[in-house]
């Protein structure tokens, strides 16, 4: 069985604050390389930009605490 390491992905916008999802690395030979997780982000980072970009009916949400954050 490998080991994972997941680690929570938070993004701050001024004084908001919002956890994107988790990332979830495995960990080669018990060792989690920067490599790997930098890696793991930047893909993390891609789909959430694709999902920006190309937004379909399942992700217009409203932010529960929109009105809070101007």
């Amino acid at each position: 069985m490998a080991t994972e390491v997941t680690l929570p992905v938070h993004v701050r916008v001024g004084e908001a604050e919002g956890c994107l999802g988790e990332l979830t690395v495995e960990a080669t030979g018990g060792t989690v390389r920067g490599e790997d997780v930098l890696h793991q982000l930047a893909a993390f980072f891609r789909e959430a930009a694709d999902v920006i970009e190309h937004p379909t009916e399942d992700d217009d949400e409203e932010v529960p605490d929109a009105a809070a954050h101007g």
